[in-house]
């Protein structure tokens, strides 16, 4: 008699003993190792990559005129001379124009602010990215002049040995005014107002005695500075240093720009000294933004540029060669160095980022939409072109 046995078995689970294959776990960590490597790579590549060539992407044409300067305001084109202002995109369409007639245009900006005046002259024009904000005659040649975020117009005057000083509200009525005698404080230089419009800073130069000193005096015109003598809330004077410009930075700190250091104050009604930057015997031109400080002088094997931050701290330090007869930061914070046919632009870095030589000229070359492009403002056009 034959029997029928059923044998059971028992299901087996695949173990990894570590001698065959990888497990699906491991894969995906090697694969996730090596997809971070390579976007580091690519990223380094990215940050100190060098480009000596460009294509062009599209052009418009541009009416030049004779002596017409041009900068970025608010994301679009700004061109002015002796005869006006003219305000575009950067495809052409026109956003605002404005007549005038100034022997020695200058401008400067805040926000949304854009103050146009005459420098030697009496005329002063507030513009906005919308248009025409106001328009203010002085009664004496303006010497220099800044703007604040909300339109109040800082202006120092000046007529033989008489200097006036004048804090304009957005309105044009006067905030505060007052002369400034120079046998006594010396001669005004330089003016500049914060961001907010409520404090002010001025630069004199006393040259009693054969002897040079330079004072900076402070001025809130708000609640703190009410109670202080004349609005004056910090005074700071500095012997055998010539101070000629200074200027409210970012957070409204102030950048004094002496001839053999650079002192950076903080920001508030009676601002302290911040941070020094000692400049060398050989300086050639400085320059800065709202976050950075830029120079160039002539080392002990050629020019060198430099770049430090509001802190004081270097960012780099790097030889060129390239002649100048502009040296600035464009918007993006990179430096470009340009006599208007050949330019070198450097990175935050220190990589020189893009150089040639353009055989027609240019008048400037604005960071467009991408790190690679850029507007290029020449005669007849304007460009949009890619660095490859």
């Amino acid at each position: 008699m034959q029997e029928d046995y059923e044998v059971e078995t028992e299901e087996t689970e695949e173990i990894d003993t570590g001698r065959g294959g990888l497990s699906n776990g491991k894969r995906a960590l090697i694969f996730v190792a090596l997809a971070l490597v390579l976007a580091a790579v690519m990223v380094v590549l990215w940050l100190f990559a060098s480009y000596y060539d460009y294509e062009e992407m599209s052009s418009t044409e541009l009416a030049n005129e004779a002596e017409t300067r041009y900068t970025d305001f608010r994301e679009n084109l700004l061109s002015y001379s002796r005869d006006g202002a003219f305000y575009t995109d950067y495809s052409g369409n026109l956003i605002w124009n404005y007549t005038y007639e100034m022997d020695e245009p200058r401008i400067e900006s805040c926000g949304d602010r854009l103050l146009i005046y005459d420098r030697q002259g009496t005329r002063m024009i507030i513009q906005s990215s919308a248009g025409n904000v106001g328009e203010i005659s002085t009664t004496l040649p303006i010497v220099d002049a800044d703007v604040s975020a909300g339109g109040e117009t800082a202006v120092l005057m000046q007529d033989g040995s008489t200097g006036d000083v004048t804090l304009y509200a957005a309105d044009g009525s006067i905030v505060a005014s007052g002369e400034v005698h120079t046998a006594n404080t010396g001669y005004p230089v330089a003016i500049a107002v914060s961001s907010d419009g409520k404090r002010m800073a001025l630069s004199l130069i006393n040259l009693n005695d054969g002897d040079v000193k330079s004072t900076l005096n402070f001025y809130d015109f708000g609640n703190e500075g009410a109670q202080q003598k004349d609005n004056i809330t910090a005074s700071y004077s500095y012997s055998d240093m010539v101070i000629p410009d200074i200027d409210f930075v970012d957070d409204d700190k102030l950048v004094a720009f002496g001839d053999t250091e650079i002192v950076i104050y903080t920001a508030g009604s009676s601002p302290k000294v911040g941070a020094e930057v000692f400049l060398p015997d050989s300086i050639i031109s400085v320059f800065h933004n709202d976050s950075y400080i830029g120079m160039v002088y002539t080392g002990s094997e050629g020019n060198e540029l430099k770049v430090c931050s509001l802190s004081g701290a270097e960012k780099y330090c790097i030889p060129t060669d390239t002649s100048y007869t502009k040296c600035e930061f464009n918007k993006n914070d990179e430096v470009m160095l340009t006599d208007g046919e050949d330019i070198s632009i450097f990175t935050l870095l220190g990589v020189e980022k893009f150089r040639y030589h353009f055989n027609e000229g240019f008048y400037e070359m604005i960071p467009w939409e991408t790190s690679k492009t850029y507007v290029m403002i020449e005669k007849g056009a304007i460009r949009r072109i890619r660095l490859k």
